[in-house]
């Protein structure tokens, strides 16, 4: 069964957010720890950028996992290992993004000085997962002749 436009239209728009979140987040990676650490403004928008990010790819993985099988996982990490099960994503990408969603929980939960901001900083400084996978979900959509 073809991906409606719909779907494919929300997919686009959340790549789009992620995208958009990657560029500012990319531009706070020069910055050192110490730096990053003292500064309460850049934290609030490193922190904010990554629940963006992920929650745009938690939709596009609850959008392909319904088209494949019809309803959503219980959990943010379960989304992301049915992605691996229906054939989005890799298995480096599948272990990466499982921890990413529960990085995402982790932010969305916590607040003040209960978050990790090491953490956060090491987080800030390895974002090719993200590219990863936009990369695997561009791939299977060109396979699906879904593009």
């Amino acid at each position: 069964m073809k991906i409606s436009d719909d779907d494919i239209e929300r997919i686009v728009s959340a790549a789009e957010t992620i995208e958009e979140s990657l560029s500012v987040l990319a531009a706070k990676q020069s910055l050192s720890r110490e730096s990053y650490r003292a500064d309460r403004e850049t934290r609030d928008v490193v922190e904010r950028r990554f629940v963006k990010v992920t929650e745009a790819t938690l939709d596009i993985a609850r959008t392909l996992v319904v088209h494949e099988r019809g309803s959503p996982p219980k959990s943010n990490p379960a989304t992301m290992l049915a992605l691996d099960e229906v054939g989005v994503l890799n298995r480096t990408t599948t272990k990466e993004m499982v921890q990413a969603a529960r990085f995402r929980n982790v932010l969305a939960h916590t607040y003040g000085d209960a978050i990790d901001h090491d953490d956060v900083y090491a987080a800030l400084q390895s974002l090719e997962r993200y590219r990863d996978f936009l990369h695997d979900v561009r791939a299977y959509l060109d396979d699906t002749g879904a593009l």
